[in-house]
């Protein structure tokens, strides 16, 4: 793959070349662009960091944590991941891999950690990057509904698991 890619740089210097097209000018262009771009766009991606770490180190996980697992009878891991899909992909795929690991990709908490993953999305991110980068304000019902939706795909995993749907 890295092969690939060093023909596909070497060949667009041959290119640009070929067509006089000055190198470094445009090179130096697309960084300010990128510059412009990321000036917009960090302070919505620095507020969603933080507040996905306070959120995390908090402890409101564990707190909660046990009252669902003593109602609901489900592993935490699956609590943890319905907590955090609405914030971070990669953390919700992170504990679905470990859910993958130690049950078995066939086990019922891993088709119900599957039912949670493709069910929800990572709504504050999209509300902070996608909203942040056109500086719309008016954001409220897209929130209220991305986590509603997030709220569902949970519900749906316990009807599907109390059900008897998915085995």
């Amino acid at each position: 793959m890295s092969n690939l890619i060093l023909l596909i740089i070497l060949w667009s210097f041959l290119e640009c070349a070929y067509k006089k097209i000055p190198i470094y000018e445009e090179f130096i262009t697309g960084v300010k662009e990128g510059m412009r771009y990321l000036m917009i766009l960090f302070p919505s991606i620095l507020l969603l960091t933080l507040w996905v770490n306070l959120f995390l180190s908090s402890g409101f996980i564990s707190l909660i944590g046990t009252f669902f697992i003593r109602f609901f009878s489900i592993p935490l891991d699956l609590l943890l991941m319905a907590f955090t899909r609405p914030i971070s992909s990669q953390t919700s795929l992170i504990i679905l891999k470990r859910i993958y690991d130690h049950y078995g990709i066939d086990h019922l908490y891993s088709l119900m950690g599957s039912i949670l993953q493709t069910g929800s999305d990572t709504t504050l991110y999209v509300v902070s990057l996608y909203y942040g980068s056109i500086h719309l304000k008016k954001y409220s019902y897209t929130l209220w509904l991305g986590f509603f939706l997030d709220f569902l795909s949970f519900v749906f995993m316990l009807c599907f698991y109390y059900l008897g749907m998915i085995s």
